[in-house]
């Protein structure tokens, strides 16, 4: 979905420096977003055949602008060694860790102090069905919640909005039907349709409904 993905990171690009955790990297969409908009990206996955495909996909740009690394967010352990960074973005991420505190914590030591995080995840306890649990969620968050969370990690809230109003009802309904994906021809679609769905986001909604929740943090000086 690049149009959604686009949308997605211009509403969260803002006040990220030069260089940027991607936390959660997946296949790399965010990375490759944020390479062309010149920073530097520590991009940590999981899963060892997307950080396979992370090394492959960015290659080229090793020792330069990407550094690809293991890593488990909610390891008591701590995050791999790399210098601290401007900012992070974790989208969509957070609600596959079991500890979330700990990954929060663990993010919060890895960027500079009076770094930034920002920080997508599904919002609605209540909707939280069978597409929730086929893709490995353990919770869906209510903004009160997230932002406790994020406070008893050691990070400072400074806004939360909330983000994707038309992927309700899609969510609900497919909850109704038990589904555990969308499939490939309603995401192609709901991709073609994102255009209109941001302008009216904009300058409508303005952030008072979405099927997700972004909070802008920033770790104390």
């Amino acid at each position: 979905m690049p149009r959604f993905a686009r949308w997605m990171y211009d509403t969260i690009k803002a006040g990220l420096g030069k260089r940027v955790v991607d936390a959660g990297a997946g296949t790399g969409a965010y990375t490759d977003l944020m390479l062309a908009d010149g920073k530097e990206v520590v991009a940590l996955e999981y899963l060892p055949e997307f950080v396979a495909s992370l090394g492959e996909r960015f290659r080229d740009d090793y020792d330069a602008s990407v550094t690809v690394l293991q890593a488990d967010l909610g390891d008591p352990a701590g995050l791999p060694d790399f210098p601290p960074t401007d900012s992070m973005i974790c989208l969509n991420v957070i609600e596959h860790v079991e500890d979330d505190l700990q990954a929060l914590k663990n993010m919060r030591e890895r960027v500079k102090p009076g770094g930034r995080l920002v920080i997508l995840v599904p919002a609605y306890p209540w909707l939280y069905n069978s597409m929730d649990r086929a893709i490995g969620h353990y919770r869906r968050y209510g903004k009160g919640q997230l932002e406790s969370r994020l406070e008893e990690a050691g990070w400072i809230v400074e806004r939360t909005l909330r983000f994707n109003a038309f992927g309700v009802p899609g969510w609900f309904v497919g909850g109704i039907l038990r589904r555990k994906t969308a499939g490939k021809t309603l995401f192609a679609l709901y991709d073609f349709l994102t255009p209109a769905f941001s302008v009216t986001e904009r300058f409508l909604i303005r952030g008072m409904l979405g099927l997700s929740l972004i909070a802008y943090c920033r770790r104390p000086a």
